[in-house]
Formats: structure tokens, sequence, C-alpha cells
């Protein structure tokens, strides 16, 4: 694995300024992409139905079946 990060290093090193610049550009687009791919915070509503059919328990509701294993 350091071996491989060497030679990349020694291959960015060799690269002209313009040559940097478009790949660091480029791996700036290709980062900016990523969150569209990760799913948001309605999409563990459908996961969160797996566990409690109906409708999904309120904060307060879920935060006391927490605590209430606390006591068990």
């Amino acid at each position: 694995m350091t071996a491989t990060l060497e030679r990349i290093k020694k291959e960015i090193r060799s690269l002209e300024p313009d040559e940097v610049e478009i790949l660091l550009r480029d791996l700036q687009s290709e980062h900016a992409t990523l969150p569209s791919a990760v799913p948001g915070p309605l999409a563990m509503l459908g996961y969160a139905r797996q566990f409690h059919p109906g409708p999904v328990p309120t904060t307060d509701e879920a935060m006391r079946e927490i605590r209430g294993g606390d006591e068990d």
C-alpha cells in the first residue's frame, strides 16, 4: 500500500502545473457528486418501519423505549 502511495506521489510531482489543476478539478467534481448517492434522512423512515409497523414513533416515544431497556 505504501509503495502505491509513493508511486502516486511521484507521478503527481512529475505533472505540469496545469495538469495538476485539471486533476484537482476532476477530483473535486467527483467528490462533489458523492453526497447525492447517499440516502437522505427520510430513507431511515422506511428502515424504521421494519421494526415499528404502523406509525413511526415520536422521538419521545423512542427515547422512553431506549431508556426503558436500562432498567431491565
